[in-house]
């Protein structure tokens, strides 16, 4: 993929970082929205949820390092930004939403394999982050979150399976526990 020639400094990283949990929370909730099964709503709406916590955390890790810099607003003109958020584009659902219209969001297996393809691409940046990173505390919350999104992604497996297994689910929305 593109992004594995480019070194990023932990500053941009944490940028594109940020980006990436946003658009991936976007994502999450869009699909659920748009998805019928309640199995497939709730682990979308989770998944979002885990989003937010870990957009947060590379959030108050970025206003850190730019604290420690003296600050980052020079360190981003327009043209930077606009190509570190094509990155973070690039790597968070390619296809985007878009994509999956083809595909259907009434298909609750084309809805979780985009998921896992998106997961699969943001622990191969946030690793290759993690090895390249300077800053200590940079790299262990970069492997953390890339540990956070493995979790993701067997849940995602898992939830394809079950799919998989079933034609297709057509039951309404489950009564609240």
């Amino acid at each position: 993929a593109v992004f594995m020639y480019h070194v990023f400094s932990d500053v941009e990283g944490l940028r594109i970082a940020v980006e990436m949990e946003r658009r991936g929370e976007d994502f999450y909730r869009r699909a659920a929205k748009v998805s019928r099964a309640p199995e497939t709503v709730s682990l979308l709406n989770d998944l979002a949820d885990d989003e937010v916590l870990h957009g947060r955390e590379f959030q108050r890790l970025y206003d850190q390092a730019c604290a420690r810099r003296g600050g980052c607003d020079e360190a981003y003109d327009s043209e930077t930004n606009a190509y570190l958020s094509a990155i973070a584009a690039d790597i968070v659902f390619p296809g985007g939403l878009m994509a999956l219209r083809q595909a259907g969001f009434e298909d609750p297996a084309a809805v979780l394999k985009a998921a896992i393809a998106s997961e699969k691409d943001s622990i191969l940046f946030y690793t290759e982050l993690a090895v390249c990173a300077r800053d200590a505390q940079a790299r262990s919350t970069f492997e953390e979150i890339a540990r956070q999104e493995r979790g993701h992604l067997a849940l995602l497996l898992n939830r394809l399976a079950e799919v998989s297994g079933q034609e297709v689910d057509k039951a309404g929305p489950m009564p609240e526990r």
